[in-house]
């Protein structure tokens, strides 16, 4: 039933809409209302909507376009990274690696042969050149010396009675001294015989591990002394058979020969005097016991030692290339840290050596030359041995013009760099530099104070092009 009302009312809406356009027309034609005809609003509507369109598409070109230039600008500009030349210090150096060694060092070598009998110091002290550190067994060294005293005095007593007497006498003086001679180098072969059988002993006791290489090497020593004594025997024996064979001879030359004999064994004692003093182990420096050996009633070992260290100075030495090297020179400067703490100590080139050597135990195989710094007011942290970074400093300018090592570029031998002139667009610059460091380079001419530069620029960068500073502003 509504579907039926449905379409009778879209009918009467049909015809009522047909019948409107003659009724229109006929009212237009009787000559009522305006002279020409009015259009309608559908009619003027459907006369807009093209130029509408048209003009949304002039829209959407342009602003492509415009969007399409301002993309091909941009693509255009390149980011760099941008500096402004300054002036300030700059300073060339080279750090090396070293250790600390004390400004003199007193080595006292142990003999194993010589038993320590006293020690009157102790590691870490202080000592004053001439203390006496230790003291060794010098009984033998002694009783060497009465002997040799002995004979000395015989000797004399010799050269006395052929002063005092005649040639008449001569034969009997002459007699004398060979059974002396004799007598002395028969007792010297009876104690070489007798340390012979000890070394003999001693030889088996150290094969079957019964006793030290000190004690071995000392009944060695006594051997070698004693063998000395018979040799010594031997030539004042074979003196005095001389003098008896030649009782022909002048009396000068026999107080010539017995004066000879009496010089040998004052020599032979002044050499024993020498080894008893050398007994006495003292400091030949002012310093500090750095190593003590030495150890009470003991033989030391082979390569023990006594060290005295002359603390009055530090240094660090340190093994330079020659490279470096020709660079130096004595009253540099240098900055000195202790490897494992953090404070600085300031020196100065203090020796550098003469002579470049290859270490043969390293894979480095340039030749160095050993450099010593000395370091300022040392404290706790210092000692010898420790390793140490120095900074020796070769160059320095206090207030220059400096740029980036890297932003120099070369043409032709010529130095150059960008700088960023008006409208951030690149300009070549030709310089001239100076002193030069790991990082910064002075500049001589070319630049000014305030200026900015184009820092590492790439090699397709060039002078005209639009820069950008890189994570910055046009």
């Amino acid at each position: 039933m509504d579907n039926e009302n449905l379409e009778n009312q879209s009918s009467i809406e049909v015809d009522t809409k047909l019948n409107a356009k003659p009724i229109a027309e006929s009212t237009s034609d009787t000559g009522f209302g305006n002279n020409k005809p009015r259009k309608s609003k559908r009619s003027i509507f459907r006369f807009k909507k093209p130029m509408i369109v048209v003009l949304l598409i002039i829209i959407v070109v342009v602003a492509f376009g415009i969007n399409s230039y301002s993309k091909s600008q941009k693509a255009m500009i390149k980011e760099v990274s941008i500096a402004t030349i300054k002036k300030g210090p700059l300073t060339q150096s080279v750090t090396l690696t070293g250790s600390i060694e004390s400004n003199g060092r007193n080595e006292i070598s142990l003999s194993p042969s010589l038993k320590v009998v006293e020690v009157f110091v102790e590691e870490g002290q202080t000592v004053k050149k001439g203390d006496l550190l230790a003291k060794l067994d010098d009984s033998d060294f002694k009783s060497q010396l009465e002997k040799q005293k002995l004979n000395l005095s015989n000797a004399e007593y010799n050269l006395n009675y052929i002063l005092e007497n005649s040639s008449s006498n001569d034969k009997l003086t002459s007699e004398n001294a060979l059974k002396q001679a004799q007598i002395s180098l028969e007792n010297a072969k009876i104690n070489l015989e007798d340390v012979n059988k000890k070394f003999e002993q001693s030889k088996k006791l150290f094969e079957g591990g019964l006793i030290s290489a000190n004690e071995f090497e000392a009944a060695q020593k006594a051997v070698k002394d004693n063998q000395n004594a018979v040799k010594s025997a031997e030539i004042a024996l074979a003196n005095s058979k001389s003098t008896y064979s030649n009782m022909d001879s002048t009396i000068n030359n026999k107080i010539i020969n017995q004066k000879n004999q009496i010089e040998l064994v004052k020599s032979e004692i002044e050499g024993i005097k020498k080894k008893i003093e050398d007994c006495n182990l003292r400091a030949n420096v002012d310093g500090r016991v750095t190593k003590l050996d030495a150890k009470v009633n003991q033989y030391p070992e082979a390569g023990e030692k006594i060290i005295l260290d002359d603390i009055s100075l530090y240094k660090a030495s340190m093994d330079v290339s020659q490279y470096d090297a020709i660079k130096m020179k004595k009253g540099q400067k240098a900055i000195i840290k202790v490897n494992g703490g953090n404070k600085e100590y300031t020196g100065a080139i203090t020796d550098i050596g003469q002579r470049a050597e290859k270490k043969l135990n390293s894979t480095d195989q340039d030749s160095k030359v050993n450099v010593k710094v000395s370091i300022n007011k040392p404290d706790a942290n210092v000692k010898m041995g420790y390793e140490v970074d120095t900074e020796i400093i070769l160059n320095e300018k206090k207030n220059v013009l400096q740029i980036g090592f890297e932003a120099i570029k070369e043409d032709a031998g010529k130095k150059y760099v960008f700088i960023i002139g008006d409208n951030n667009t690149i300009a070549r610059r030709y310089i001239t530099t100076g002193l030069e460091t790991d990082y910064n380079i002075e500049v001589l001419s070319g630049l000014k104070e305030g200026e900015r530069y184009v820092l590492s620029p790439e090699k397709t960068l060039k002078e005209g092009d639009k820069v950008s500073e890189a994570g910055g502003h046009k």
